[in-house]
């Protein structure tokens, strides 16, 4: 093959470009975690003024420290659980941990890096940033921040646990003791009708779990995966207590008190649009024609050509407000809340001691964190007003004056 003059500069010219593209996203990232450093101090410093804010006369002292992650969540556009985490994690950042803190600020190690070096730091017996270890802190950031400037996030929490071990050495029985008490089960919701199932427990119990699923699995000769049948055996075993090697049993066993959208077409067959879960989102018609077929009753919903709610069919009368609030809000309708409202309180927009009437255009659904914003007895400073507009949209305002709004979610038509 001939090269031309063309072709022999082609290469070292690409080389350069990608060699300058590389160097760009280092300095950006840089960039990015000297303000992400810089965003933890802002929140740290917003932290420290709830000392000047909360006090005895205050009714709930804690709604001070409530309305702050409030006002956060709701102009960053994240949850308030979320947000809540961030101001937690800053103020140990900032106030516990400055040589990690520096380290960000350089542009050494990323957001996550320092996160991981703070969760796994060390603690005091009640599980927190230890205020009296400043020297078991240096050490230990002396130890892991080098091996953090080197190496991955997920690489630098297994050692950063291990150094805490040596400058806090507990036994092993202690340790597993303590770590019981945080075993959980969450869900993770993915992407098209799917979600993790996130089981938090002993390890040798997870690790038991998987092998008898694994063992039984084998057993099952079908066209399934082995992770399939793990799967389907999962469900079987924890909804049915008996393991099955047929698909779909688990649902016999399904009791659930959902919320679906269905359209009466799909229903009974005529065509396979997608039903909805409220608060979860799209799910197959297989599945919700499956639920239907096992509710006990039905209850109409009445949709606009958008796909909003505007009405509730049910023979109950003294039930119809709730079942069309719900149908409506599907979650807490706090700016960012994803409460289901089957844990949320059916509460008025203007509250009812101010003349507010129980109306459909005067109530919401609001979880147990964010309804209490509203109490007429909090403090001025720290107190939330919200504002219902046509269509169900609520117009919250801050202590600060702001205003953020909420929409109703409508009904996904799947056309």
């Amino acid at each position: 093959m001939t090269f031309t003059a063309e072709h022999r500069t082609e290469r070292p010219v690409a080389d350069e470009r990608r060699a300058a593209l590389l160097d760009e996203w280092m300095d950006l990232g840089e960039q990015i975690a000297a303000l992400e450093a810089r965003r933890a101090e802002v929140l740290a410093e917003r932290a420290d003024l709830l000392a000047y804010e909360a006090g005895p006369k205050i009714v709930h002292s804690s709604m001070a420290e409530r309305s702050m992650v409030a006002e956060f969540a709701a102009a960053g556009h994240v949850s308030p659980g979320t947000m809540s985490v961030q101001f937690a994690h800053a103020a140990a950042l900032v106030n516990g941990f400055p040589a990690t803190l520096h380290a960000l600020k350089e542009g050494r190690i990323s957001r996550r890096h320092a996160e991981v070096i703070v969760e796994a730091g060390p603690r005091d017996d009640r599980g927190e940033a230890a205020d009296g270890g400043a020297a078991d802190r240096a050490a230990y950031e002396h130890d892991v921040l080098p091996y953090a400037c080197r190496t991955t996030a997920p690489r630098t929490k297994a050692h950063a646990r291990a150094v805490t071990a040596k400058l806090q050495p507990v036994t092993q029985l202690e340790s597993h003791r303590e770590a019981r008490d945080e075993r959980e089960v969450r869900i993770q919701p993915t992407a098209d009708g799917m979600a993790q199932l996130i089981a938090v427990v002993p390890e040798i119990l997870a690790h038991g779990i998987h092998d008898r699923l694994s063992a039984m699995a084998r057993e099952i000769d079908d066209d399934r995966t082995m992770d399939q049948r793990r799967a389907d055996l999962f469900c079987d075993l924890v909804l049915t207590a008996a393991p099955s090697t047929g698909l779909g049993t688990e649902m016999e066993a399904f009791r659930p008190t959902v919320q679906v959208t269905i359209a009466a077409s799909t229903l009974v067959g005529r065509d396979d649009m997608m039903a909805e879960i409220d608060g979860i989102g799209p799910v197959h018609p297989d599945i919700a024609r499956d639920l239907a077929g096992r509710a006990p009753s039905f209850s109409r919903l009445f949709l606009d050509p958008s796909g909003m709610v505007t009405n509730v069919d049910t023979y109950v009368p003294s039930g119809r407000m709730k079942k069309y609030l719900r149908a409506r809000d599907q979650h807490c309708r706090f700016p960012g809340c994803r409460a289901k409202t089957s844990r949320c309180q059916i509460d008025h927009n203007c509250d009812r001691a101010f003349g507010g009437a129980t109306a459909l255009c005067n109530l919401a659904c609001f979880c147990n964190s964010h309804h209490p914003l509203k109490h007429p007895d909090v403090d001025a400073r720290h107190r939330w007003t919200v504002t219902q507009h046509d269509e169900g949209t609520l117009v919250w305002r801050s202590p600060l004056g702001r205003e953020y709004i909420d929409d109703p979610a409508p009904r996904v038509m799947f056309v």
